[in-house]
């Protein structure tokens, strides 16, 4: 799924999730949908039947990097996150009282401009940590990662 659809399925999801009669407004969490999370790490190398101890040791820092990297990312762009998520608050309870869904288009056009950038770097980190693990990990065991990554990658769009 390219980027544009990973956004664009962020925003469908969020609206339908949207119900305008309701008395809780929907949660947005800016970072989630810039897809930045951190792996943890035990939990993958359990989740990879990982027993050799250099193998571990390899997986561990390049993980370790990563978790790094998104927590440099979360930090670097938390006002930006923060200012997304107070928007998306204001507009939909403004839409809420209205019962006008079109109050959320300004916010929306806004998420759909700032996250994309973001989203790029999340992406290029997730290539480096891919191409990492496949030179340590077996085919069998790198193909299990790219599909517990997918996983983890579309519980957080959800």
């Amino acid at each position: 799924m390219n980027l544009t659809c990973r956004i664009a399925t962020i925003f469908i999801l969020s609206l339908n999730i949207l119900n305008l009669q309701a008395q809780q407004p929907p949660d947005f969490n800016a970072q989630k949908a810039a897809g930045i999370f951190e792996h943890n790490i035990e939990e993958v190398i359990k989740k990879l039947n990982i027993t050799d101890e250099i193998v571990k040791q390899k997986i561990s820092e390049s993980l370790i990097l990563y978790n790094n990297k998104m927590f440099d990312l979360s930090i670097e762009h938390a006002q930006t996150f923060k200012k997304l998520e107070n928007e998306f608050d204001k507009n939909v309870k403004i839409a809420m009282q209205k019962s006008d869904r079109s109050q959320m288009d300004d916010v929306k056009a806004e998420i759909k401009k700032v996250l994309p950038p973001i989203r790029k770097q999340v992406v290029a980190e997730e290539k480096i940590l891919n191409d990492a693990l496949a030179m340590v990990l077996s085919q069998k065991q790198n193909d299990k990662w790219l599909k517990y990554q997918k996983k983890k990658l579309e519980y957080q769009f959800r």
